[in-house]
């Protein structure tokens, strides 16, 4: 990001902050592919648990590393967004570049190519009721959509990208593609007992954060006018934080959940994000978002907006 030339020194990215963020989530899968494998009933299911706060960290880090701002050397950036991203199933360089058009177009939601589906529900009866269930359920099936059509689409990922980045992308989703299925096919049993559960259940962590950070806001559509991109301070306002207790939010969400000072601000890394000041109220916590919006019907939460519902977090 251009951006990093303008930060002060103190906020940028530094290799060893970077590799001692690592302790948590190594801890963590240490941790619960010992008890998974060791251990069976109540302590069995701590494992899987932990687990899945290390998929859900491997998320946050393929984030971090697509904007090359979590290390201070650009090729490890690249090394372990591939690693993250392979853990978590998204193709590194896809959802590189497709989160930059994010970056680029948060404020204008037909062109963001995260939230252009989000305009209009499904005239479908039926889908839209499976919507709703989905959403009063916790069965994730928002971020799957996010990601199997953002990050996995080859047919929507070639409308945004250059015919050279597009054949890089698919080059690269063929590698993962392999590298999965050999995987699969020599080590089935065991990423099945150890790893399936604890990845099924980090999808709905992975939900609830991605949908606290553009769910429900009021965010202008083009309506294919020429538009230009808003400037990264002016995005603040169609973004969302939430709050939890500040260790929580430092060792196992990297300050994910500071999304309104991670746009105003996309090329400092997480762990200086808590030091950037936006003179905006510390809310909502993460818990009276999830009640507000589980009271909601599902399309209402991600197809309206507050100025449609009133309801504001």
């Amino acid at each position: 990001m251009s951006e990093s030339k303008a930060i002060s020194s103190s906020l940028k990215a530094r290799n060893d902050l970077a590799f001692l963020s690592l302790l948590t989530p190594v801890m963590l899968f240490v941790s619960g592919v010992v008890l998974s494998i060791e251990y069976e009933g109540i302590l069995y299911w701590i494992g899987q648990l932990l687990l899945s706060f290390f998929f859900l960290q491997t998320f946050i880090l393929v984030h971090e590393c697509g904007h090359l701002s979590f290390f201070k050397t650009r090729s490890i950036n690249t090394l372990m967004g591939h690693l993250f991203g392979f853990l978590s199933f998204i193709p590194y360089y896809s959802w590189q570049q497709m989160h930059n058009l994010h970056h680029r177009w948060t404020g204008w939601r037909d062109k963001d190519p995260t939230t252009e589906s989000t305009v209009s529900p499904s005239s479908s009866t039926t889908k839209n009721s499976i919507i709703n269930i989905a959403w009063k359920l916790g069965i994730p099936l928002f971020y799957l959509s996010y990601k199997l059509s953002n990050y996995w689409n080859l047919f929507k990922i070639k409308r945004f990208l250059t015919p050279k980045k597009y054949q890089k992308v698919k080059t690269q989703i063929g590698m993962y593609v392999v590298l999965y299925a050999v995987l699969f096919y020599f080590f089935w049993e065991f990423i099945v007992q150890i790893f399936s559960l604890a990845f099924v259940i980090s999808l709905l962590w992975k939900e609830l954060v991605i949908m606290t950070q553009h769910g429900h806001i009021e965010i202008p559509i083009s309506n294919n006018k020429q538009v230009k991109p808003i400037t990264y301070l002016e995005q603040v306002k169609y973004t969302r934080s939430f709050y939890v207790h500040e260790i929580l939010a430092k060792y196992f969400l990297f300050n994910f959940n500071l999304h309104e000072a991670h746009h105003a601000h996309p090329a400092i890394p997480a762990y200086k994000l808590s030091a950037i000041h936006l003179e905006k109220p510390r809310k909502p916590t993460f818990f009276y978002w999830l009640y507000r919006a589980k009271r909601m019907q599902g399309v209402d939460y991600i197809f309206k907006t507050s100025k449609h519902t009133g309801e504001l977090f």
